[in-house]
């Protein structure tokens, strides 16, 4: 990696403050295949949550890479969704790489192991 975690959970914490000044609804995690990085973002996102006293939905989307039903640093669905479980996002998702015939399975497989809103959006 070409940063250290204090560094990534530092430029996350930047983005949520940005984005919160700029009145989103909402933040999205999105296309991850690095797991590392996403719990990164989510400790930031707590970070911030704490620090000003607020509270909005969080969306996490991983990326299936290929028909192996993996992210592309080797997790399956459910490592993916164990790996983050603890941030108790609103909603989990998956997105890219498949179309919405060959993602089906995958979603199919995260929506019977995460305890929050399930999503997909193929590209």
């Amino acid at each position: 990696r070409g940063c250290t975690w204090v560094e990534m959970v530092k430029a996350y914490y930047e983005q949520c403050e940005g984005l919160m000044a700029g009145g989103v609804d909402l933040f999205l995690l999105e296309t991850i295949f690095d797991t590392l990085n996403a719990k990164a973002a989510l400790f930031a996102i707590d970070k911030f949550f704490a620090d000003k006293k607020c509270r909005i939905p969080v969306f996490v989307s991983g990326t299936i890479v290929d028909n192996s039903g993996r992210t592309l640093s080797g997790q399956t669905n459910e490592a993916f969704w164990n790996s983050l479980a603890h941030s108790k996002p609103l909603a989990i998702g998956l997105n890219c790489a498949l179309g919405a015939d060959d993602m089906k399975p995958y979603v199919e497989n995260l929506s019977s192991c995460a305890d929050c809103y399930v999503f997909c959006y193929p590209n």
